[in-house]
């Protein structure tokens, strides 16, 4: 009998609105790969599809807003076609979507690929370390140009106003042996620098019995030329163990950290559910630069939080410098998520204000962003002055 693995596949067709998020973008290109390896071509045209792929983001209202008008004219226009919802979306409890006729994959859930399609090689085998740029916009000092490992999802966090728990669930860590061993590839090939990748790099093996720093202690053991980048860093693992990490800052081969502080008041980050010191993670943020002079460390801080008052706003501004680079990021409600009930919210004409002053901050300095949209393609900073 002829080899059913053998005839012709239908081609994939993709919709990528979310190419801002390095986690999401990496586990969309596996799930590309894992088509592409199996034989599925590439189409251009959505009529020579037979499947198509639509990734997704939920980080705000408006993002979810985007992926829900992709996905609405892949179902407008697949009809007949197998319609596949990728991304943290499909892993939503209360997705705002009816998911008769299509196949959801939440970030977790990969595995139901190879359930659903024919295979020679499995989705677990179909990552890659580097991401195409048509699925990865560069951005925060990462790009296409960066080697990932990936280190896990999820996080043990359990901020008022992220949907990324929501979506993904519990903290699942890569085991270290597979980090490792993936590392070890890489420098085979003649890699020396790698992007841990993860929803939050400071939860990593706590379910394994492990965790970051004991990670980046192996990882720098494996080669005296490999150095890395932290894609995000929760603040309160920077004060708990600093002792540990100092050393490994020391080296010089931690090129680059993302601590996202959010708030530079601590009455706003306990509303944050964001339980660590402001103060002492600054603090330690300026420890670490003088040790390790060439790390670029820098940070996420959200206006407009709902109750923020002008006084917050500047102690958020004060923030910047202790960091190389500041990300000044739009609050906006994310539906279910507890920080959405928190009222009075700050006033359309006064939220614009922030977002000018701390525009006039960055630009000052000559070193920062501004984002007001995520769909942006100019940060706030720059598109303003540009009249867009």
């Amino acid at each position: 009998m002829p080899d059913p693995a053998a005839a012709p596949k239908p081609g994939i067709f993709v919709f990528n609105p979310s190419r801002r998020c390095a986690p999401g973008a990496y586990l969309f290109t596996q799930a590309v790969r894992f088509f592409l390896l199996n034989g599925h071509p590439l189409v251009r045209d959505i009529r020579e599809a037979g499947i198509i792929l639509v990734n997704s983001c939920c980080v705000t209202e408006g993002k979810i807003d985007t992926s829900l008008a992709a996905l609405e004219t892949a179902r407008a226009q697949g009809k007949g076609k197998t319609v596949i919802l990728l991304g943290c979306l499909a892993g939503l409890p209360d997705a705002p979507f009816d998911p008769e006729g299509m196949l959801c994959v939440g970030p977790k859930d990969l595995d139901l690929l190879d359930a659903h399609f024919p295979h020679r090689i499995p989705v677990g085998a179909a990552a890659a370390s580097r991401l195409p740029p048509e699925f990865f916009l560069p951005g925060q000092h990462l790009g296409p140009q960066d080697a990932f490992l990936f280190i896990g999802q999820g996080c043990v966090n359990g901020c008022s106003y992220c949907n990324i728990r929501r979506a993904k669930g519990g903290l699942a860590s890569v085991p270290v042996e597979a980090v490792l061993s993936r590392a070890r590839s890489g420098l085979d090939r003649g890699v020396r620098e790698f992007a841990l990748l993860a929803d939050d790099c400071a939860s990593y093996g706590r379910d394994i019995g492990s965790d970051l720093a004991e990670l980046v202690a192996q990882l720098l053991g494996l080669d005296g030329g490999l150095s890395l980048k932290l894609s995000y860093v929760f603040p309160a693992f920077v004060e708990e163990r600093f002792d540990d990490l100092a050393p490994l800052f020391a080296t010089g081969r931690i090129r680059y950290a993302n601590i996202p502080l959010q708030s530079g008041s601590q009455r706003i980050l306990d509303l944050m559910n964001r339980r660590y010191p402001v103060g002492r993670v600054v603090e330690r943020v300026r420890r670490l630069r003088e040790i390790a002079p060439g790390s670029l460390l820098c940070t996420h801080v959200l206006i407009n939080f709902p109750t923020e008052t002008r006084d917050d706003f500047e102690a958020s501004l004060a923030l910047a410098d202790a960091f190389r680079d500041t990300y000044f990021l739009h609050y906006s409600d994310n539906r279910g998520t507890p920080a959405a009930l928190l009222e009075p919210k700050v006033p359309a004409e006064e939220a614009l204000w922030r977002l000018d002053a701390a525009a006039d901050f960055v630009n000052a300095r000559g070193r920062g962003v501004v984002i007001r949209d995520f769909d942006c393609d100019l940060p706030y900073n720059l598109s303003r002055d540009r009249g867009a």
